[in-house]
């Protein structure tokens, strides 16, 4: 993947970069830093620099937490990042909004059958859950024909 562009101040975020936000905002927004790099899946040489970027720029904050001589960080993300995060969430979900009306009528129907949306599609098969006695696909072909 390219770098993806987001025009806040002519920003232009790495993949990294990226996964770096994300990974800290599903981890509810602080992280020590020291494991930052196991679940994001970069090492430390790599990522420091990464740090320093985002810090430079207002997405993130370092905080120096304990009190022994090497200290441990603690990364936040600023409300500045926050408000990013929440523009390339909008751009996603825009950008994979699909005009159901526009599709032809064999792809409406398949996205009209309840498996698509089954909370239990991944029970399927499984036990008493199965397409011959689901209500709703019963529900849904009754209205088909």
């Amino acid at each position: 993947m390219a770098a993806q562009d987001y025009n806040e101040e002519s920003e232009v975020l790495t993949e990294v970069e990226i996964q770096i936000l994300q990974g800290l905002e599903r981890l509810g927004g602080s992280y020590q830093q020291r494991n930052l790099w196991k679940y994001i899946g970069i090492d430390s040489k790599t990522g420091l620099p990464i740090l320093a970027r985002l810090e430079k720029r207002g997405l993130i904050v370092r905080e120096r937490v304990g009190g022994n001589k090497r200290g441990m960080y603690v990364i936040r993300l600023t409300e500045r990042a926050y408000k990013l995060l929440t523009k390339m969430h909008e751009e996603a979900v825009e950008a994979f909004t699909i005009n159901i009306d526009a599709l032809p009528e064999e792809y409406r129907l398949l996205l009209s059958l309840p498996c698509t949306y089954c909370p239990y599609s991944d029970k399927c098969g499984v036990g008493f859950i199965t397409p011959l006695n689901c209500e709703l696909m019963a529900k849904w072909s009754h209205k088909k024909i």
